[in-house]
């Protein structure tokens, strides 16, 4: 394809031609995420300041994979050490679903993986990340209460909440590409 690029920063902005139209394409970075469940069947979510909304967020944990030599896992692993302090190994963690989070503009990919922790202590601890305010537990129920009441507007936190309810719940198999 001969797009044109409109803006190249940390993300790429091109303009693309299809029959008779242009449309502005964003060339993101993939990115991953995480659900954390403790033995309680707690939900670990992190809270977060998120310029693009001007307002702390709560959601589960997630990184971008913005260096071409780290791959997916890795990316995880180290956000998860960041952002929770959680020291988790690559076998603990299972891809659960891949999806392309805004399909009309954006060629992202996005993969959710499950990791389920040892230990009930759902107290939160402090973190060390600089844009990670605090680490907080959910229940499966506080958690769709929030989204239902518009605390959590983030997409990857509302799939989340969807695989536990209809897969991790039921037993059924979550869909992996």
């Amino acid at each position: 394809m001969d797009d044109e690029v409109a803006y190249a920063g940390w993300l790429k902005v091109c303009r693309r031609k299809h029959h008779d139209q242009t449309y502005d394409i964003l060339e993101d970075h993939d990115a991953v995420a995480a659900i954390i469940v403790n033995e309680r069947d707690d939900i670990l979510l992190v809270k977060q300041f998120r310029p693009a909304l001007m307002q702390e967020t709560l959601e589960i944990p997630s990184g971008t994979i913005d260096n071409v030599h780290e791959r997916d896992l890795e990316c995880l692993l180290r956000e998860l050490k960041e952002e929770t302090r959680l020291d988790i190994h690559p076998e603990e963690a299972r891809h659960v679903l891949s999806y392309k989070p805004s399909v009309g503009f954006s060629n992202a990919l996005m993969k959710i993986y499950h990791v389920r922790i040892a230990g009930n202590d759902s107290n939160p601890w402090p973190v060390e990340d600089d844009n990670v305010y605090e680490v907080v537990w959910l229940s499966l129920e506080d958690l769709e209460q929030r989204i239902a009441a518009g605390d959590i507007l983030d997409v990857k936190t509302i799939v989340a909440c969807l695989l536990i309810r209809n897969c991790f719940t039921t037993g059924a198999k979550p869909v992996s590409t």
